[in-house]
C-alpha cells in the first residue's frame, strides 16, 4: 500500500489549489480543493447522500464534521444553520487548511 493517502497527516507533494463549482445548502458556490485530499474534483456520492439531509438540521446547536476533507458538510451546515457552532476536524493538515479557506 502506498505511504501517502488522503488520510495521511501531511500529504506529499506541493499544494496546488484549484477551484470547483458545487451546490451546498442549496447555494451554488465556488470552493478551493487540492490533491492529497478525498474527492478533490467533486462532491462524492456518499457526501451527497448526507447533504440531502442538511435541510433537516436544526438552526442552532453544535455540529461536528469528522473527516471534513475540503469542507462540504461543514460548509453546507454553516449555510443551513448560520447561528450554529460547527467544528470540522480531519487528520489531514491540507484538509484543515482548505476548509478554513472555504
Amino acid at each position: 500500500m502506498p505511504a501517502n493517502h488522503y488520510f495521511s497527516e501531511t500529504p506529499e507533494g506541493e499544494l496546488v489549489q484549484r477551484e470547483i463549482s458545487v451546490t451546498l445548502g442549496g447555494v451554488k458556490t465556488t470552493v478551493v480543493t487540492a490533491g492529497g485530499v478525498f474527492s478533490p474534483e467533486h462532491i462524492d456520492q456518499g457526501t451527497q447522500v448526507l447533504l440531502a439531509h442538511i435541510a433537516s438540521a436544526k438552526p442552532t446547536g453544535i455540529f461536528l464534521d469528522i473527516g471534513c476533507g475540503w469542507g462540504p458538510i461543514a460548509l453546507a451546515l454553516a449555510i443551513q444553520s448560520p447561528k450554529a457552532t460547527i467544528y470540522a476536524v480531519d487528520v489531514n493538515e491540507r484538509c484543515l487548511e482548505l476548509t478554513k479557506i472555504n
